[in-house]
């Protein structure tokens, strides 16, 4: 087993032994693309897709070149004329790269058809009565450019035959930030109850390059809000508004956090239960236990109609089901799960659930904690995530350039890096 080079976030265990190619992804921002994935075999039953003449919400594919999926939302809600709530999506996408996906918009095809920014192309498709909700989709299909590589080809093979069973289901460096990642200290802060602590860290914790270091050391050090926010600079759209807020309501953390759009504030919370169920996963593979074969007292989530793991069921292994839960799981027909703590989550007593519940010991955190009472939006109920996933219909080659190109889909909620970074084993994250 190959161990990182520390044990912060984004440097979690790798389950492949074999050295890997390293390079760098997203050398030129259309190295790295997305597209969503709504149906498989002509089969969706999304609301939204189905036209309605007299639906108030248009359906749109937007192509975005380098755009923070909440940003575009600001921006495109603010030409419209309408509330960030007003623009529905299904899932939340890297900022470096070209990401395709669906949009629900309360407005006219006229409106829309005049939204004017950017390294942005707007595909109308047709009005809905019913808006696109957080997870209205089946997954994600990725075209990634790895440049710079210093491994082979065998090297390569090699990895893709140790994780033919599966690669860990990671949350990615991008679900706590790449550059600063912080989301997961917020989102704790949040839940602990000290949104005071969660705002100034928000606004004055630094990240892994110099980009507006300056302006963030400075209301760090000196708490002087107004010429802080001449410092912030225009780009800064949430922390500048936080700090507008702060000046205008001297001590109301509560509202300034309100100022965040309520998905970003909710990925805050949710980016510290993946903290929780990364750390999980990493002990899991530092004990040696797998994350492909089921033991008795795991819990398993099996497929749906589409392939892809169904939440809404889950299975506890046992001695008498243990073989058949075994054999589901090897076929890629089942999953075994870690948890993503809320306030109806329940330890049981198989080890995974002896690992998280040390974890969350360590971090002085009950399943109590995630009922949030100053921001009740942000609560949650926890829920199940598999601690293993395939990569779909993989293809790859290594051009003449040298560099490797990889062409795959995965399940919603599954990052690409997670899979690549098995792949290339880097030091620096900031590769991923």
């Amino acid at each position: 087993m190959i161990l990182p080079a520390r044990p912060e976030v984004g440097y979690e265990l790798y389950l492949s032994n074999n050295s890997g190619i390293s390079g760098k992804l997203r050398k030129k921002i259309d190295d790295f693309r997305v597209e969503e994935i709504i149906e498989k075999n002509e089969q969706s039953h999304w609301n939204w897709t189905k036209k309605e003449e007299n639906g108030k919400h248009c359906i749109a594919k937007i192509t975005a070149d380098n755009w923070d999926t909440h940003i575009l939302v600001k921006k495109i809600s603010q030409q419209l004329g309408i509330g960030q709530r007003a623009v529905g999506f299904a899932g939340t996408k890297d900022k470096r790269a070209v990401t395709t996906q669906y949009f629900s918009l309360f407005t006219s095809p006229e409106k829309l058809s005049k939204i004017d920014l950017k390294q942005i192309e707007i595909e109308f498709l047709h009005k809905t009565t019913k808006p696109i909700r957080l997870g209205n989709l089946i997954g994600n299909k990725f075209l990634i450019k790895i440049s710079e590589i210093s491994g082979s080809k065998s090297d390569i093979s090699t990895i893709l035959n140790e994780l033919k069973e599966g690669f860990p289901n990671y949350f990615g460096i991008q679900r706590f930030g790449a550059i600063r990642p912080i989301t997961h200290i917020v989102g704790k802060k949040i839940v602990k109850g000290d949104c005071e602590g969660a705002v100034w860290d928000y606004l004055t914790k630094e990240g892994s390059s110099n980009q507006n270091t300056e302006a963030r050391k400075f209301l760090r050090e000196n708490r002087n809000l107004e010429i802080a926010l001449e410092k912030f600079p225009p780009n800064l759209f949430f922390e500048r508004q936080m700090i507008k807020h702060l000046i205008k309501n001297e001590n109301d953390y509560i509202g300034a956090l309100k100022k965040l759009p309520e998905n970003l504030s909710k990925m805050l919370v949710h980016s510290y239960q993946s903290l929780i169920f990364n750390s999980a996963l990493n002990e899991r593979i530092a004990r040696g236990l797998g994350v492909t074969k089921p033991i008795v007292g795991d819990k398993v989530m099996p497929m749906d109609k589409y392939g892809g793991p169904d939440q809404r069921k889950i299975i506890e292994v046992t001695d008498r089901n243990l073989n058949k839960l075994e054999k589901r799981c090897k076929e890629g027909k089942a999953w075994i799960v870690g948890l993503l703590p809320g306030i109806k989550s329940r330890h049981s007593n198989g080890l995974q659930s002896e690992i998280e519940s040390t974890i969350m010991k360590n971090e002085e955190v009950e399943f109590k904690d995630f009922k949030i009472d100053m921001l009740p939006e942000l609560s949650s109920l926890g829920m199940y995530r598999p601690l293993s996933q395939r990569v779909n219909e993989l293809d790859w080659k290594v051009d003449s350039s040298g560099n490797a190109i990889f062409t795959f889909w995965l399940h919603k909620g599954t990052y690409a890096t997670s899979f690549l970074r098995e792949i290339m084993k880097c030091k620096d994250v900031k590769n991923y």
